[in-house]
């Protein structure tokens, strides 16, 4: 058995290492999680409720599927959370992207801070703040104008709501961003 396992490894580490190659440059500033778990802030079966309240309070599909990242957005050292919608496609994503929550850490639960839609991935985080949250950048495309990358900054109470008018983002200064949420979920 052991034998079957060291073959196994050998042969998929490879195809593996293979695709962690980018000719991008992404530098984390920070870690992503905690090295250990702070119980002053809420865990992901508060996040899980917090969405499915969300689902609850219209006639979404309950049944949605979501990728999630945490990540301290305002700074309070609570890991807040980025919610990517997926899952019926046709409800949540198009041509044009997906919908995706922000949820701030508050207490011992999550509180909805709004949604955001159209999005693609891969979803950044950067240090630069505004009103005290820290920026993100998303992909919008599948419009008829050229796609590109857009800033989204905090206005004091929420995200932009609707990305596609912002203007575009030069990749450039992806230098000090953190990818947080890597698939293009509206290429399903």
């Amino acid at each position: 058995m052991r034998k079957l396992w060291i073959l196994t490894a050998i042969l998929i580490l490879p195809a593996l290492l293979g695709g962690c190659s980018s000719s991008e440059t992404i530098q984390k500033i920070e870690p992503l999680t905690p090295l250990t778990f702070d119980n002053s802030e809420p865990d992901d079966a508060a996040l899980a409720d917090a969405i499915a309240l969300y689902l609850a309070q219209g006639s979404q599909p309950r049944a949605s599927g979501y990728d999630y990242a945490r990540i301290d957005l305002n700074g309070d050292r609570k890991r807040d959370a980025l919610v990517m919608l997926k899952v019926p496609y046709g409800y949540w994503c198009g041509i044009h992207g997906c919908t995706m929550l922000v949820f701030t850490a508050d207490g011992n639960k999550f509180t909805l801070i709004n949604a955001v839609q159209p999005v693609r991935g891969p979803v950044y985080v950067s240090t630069l703040k505004s009103n005290g949250w820290k920026n993100l950048v998303i992909r919008v495309s599948g419009r008829s104008s050229k796609a590109k990358d857009v800033a989204m900054m905090f206005d004091g109470r929420r995200y932009p709501i609707t990305p596609s008018n912002l203007p575009p983002f030069p990749k450039k200064n992806y230098n000090g961003y953190t990818r947080v949420l890597m698939g293009d979920y509206a290429d399903r």
